[in-house]
C-alpha cells in the first residue's frame, strides 16, 4: 500500500504544477496585446484649443494626446522620459493660428525677445502696410485680423488728369469716376493695435488696418493711396476643397467706370457726343469726349 501512496502524491503533484505553469501562460499570452498595444501608443504635444496668431502659450493652450507609434513622425514632439515638451513651449508666442487637436511645432511660433508680435506672425520675406479704413471702406466693422480681403481702388478721373486749368468758354465738363482692384487676396494681419479676432466675433471699429503684401504690392499700395480712396472687400472662404472661383468676364475687364453704372450718364454722353448741325454760314463742328472732357471742334471749311 505504501507505493500506492506515494505514487498518487506524485501524481497530484505532478497536476498541480501542470496546472500552475498552465495558469501562468495563459496570464501570459493574455497580457501580451494589451502590454504591447500599450508599448505602441506615444504621447504626442498638440494644441488643447484654437490658438490666434500672437497668442502667449499658456499651459492651458497644450495637452499630450496618445497617438498610435506607427503615426509618429520626427517632427512631432513627443513626451518621454525626463523631457516635457510642453514645458519648453510655455512662454513662445503664435505665429500662425493654430487648430485645436493640431499637432505643435516649434516652427509655428516664435520668441517675445526676438521679434515684435507684428514681425513674428508675418509671412517670411512678406511685409505689412497701413490702410486708413472708415465703417464705410471695410464692411461696416466686420472684417478681422486673418481675414482675406482685396483692395480696391477708387478715383475721380477729373482731379488726376494732366492739366488743371479751367477748359475754354462752352467746354461741357463731366465729371468722370472709377474704380479698379490694385490688390487681390490679401491677408489682414491687424486693426488698429488688434492682432487677434474677437472670441465672441464681434466687429472691430478701427481706424486703419494692416496687412499683409509683398514688397512689390507695397509700392502698389502707397501709390494708390495717393491716387484716390481705398476701400477693402472682404472675401469669402475657399469653396469646399480649395476650389477657386472662376473669373468673371466683369473681374478679367480691369476696372470699372462711371458710365456702367448709370444708364442716365450714358444716355446724357450720347447726347453731348453727337455731330453738331452746322451752322448758317455753312460750317460745322464735332464734340470729342476726351477722358470725360467734351470739346467742341469745328471742321475744316
Amino acid at each position: 500500500m505504501r507505493p500506492i501512496a506515494i505514487v498518487l502524491v506524485v501524481a497530484a503533484l505532478a497536476a498541480g504544477l501542470t496546472a500552475f505553469l498552465a495558469k501562468s501562460w495563459l496570464d501570459r499570452q493574455s497580457a501580451g496585446p494589451a502590454a504591447q498595444a500599450q508599448a505602441a501608443m506615444a504621447e504626442v504635444l498638440v494644441a488643447a484649443r484654437e490658438i490666434s496668431p500672437g497668442t502667449v502659450l499658456g499651459a492651458d493652450d497644450l495637452r499630450y494626446e496618445s497617438w498610435p507609434s506607427t503615426a509618429v513622425t520626427p517632427r512631432l514632439m513627443i513626451r518621454r522620459d525626463g523631457d516635457d515638451p510642453k514645458a519648453q513651449a510655455l512662454g513662445l508666442v503664435a505665429r500662425r493660428a493654430l487648430a485645436e487637436g493640431e499637432p505643435f511645432a516649434i516652427a509655428a511660433t516664435f520668441r517675445q525677445d526676438s521679434a515684435g508680435v507684428l514681425a513674428g506672425v508675418l509671412t517670411p520675406g512678406m511685409r505689412a502696410v497701413s490702410v486708413a479704413i472708415t465703417n464705410a471702406s471695410a464692411v461696416s466693422g466686420f472684417i478681422t485680423p486673418g481675414d482675406k480681403v482685396d483692395v480696391v481702388l477708387s478715383t475721380d478721373m477729373q482731379r488726376v488728369m494732366e492739366g488743371g486749368d479751367r477748359e475754354p468758354a462752352g467746354t461741357l465738363l463731366i465729371q468722370r469716376y472709377a474704380a479698379e482692384t490694385v490688390l487681390a487676396d490679401v491677408r489682414v494681419l491687424a486693426i488698429d493695435q488688434q492682432i487677434t479676432r474677437g472670441r465672441d466675433g464681434a466687429a472691430i471699429q478701427g481706424k486703419t488696418a494692416t496687412i499683409e503684401v509683398t514688397p512689390k504690392q507695397a509700392e502698389i499700395l502707397t501709390a494708390a493711396g495717393m491716387v484716390g480712396t481705398l476701400n477693402l472687400v472682404l472675401r469669402g472662404l475657399p469653396a469646399a476643397g480649395g476650389a477657386a472661383v472662376a473669373e468673371t468676364e466683369a473681374d478679367a475687364a480691369g476696372f470699372t467706370s462711371d458710365t456702367e453704372t448709370s444708364r442716365a450718364l450714358q444716355a446724357l454722353l450720347g447726347a453731348r457726343t453727337r455731330p453738331a448741325k452746322p451752322s448758317g454760314g455753312g460750317g460745322g463742328g464735332i464734340q470729342v469726349n476726351r477722358a470725360g472732357i467734351v470739346t467742341s471742334e469745328g471742321a475744316a471749311r
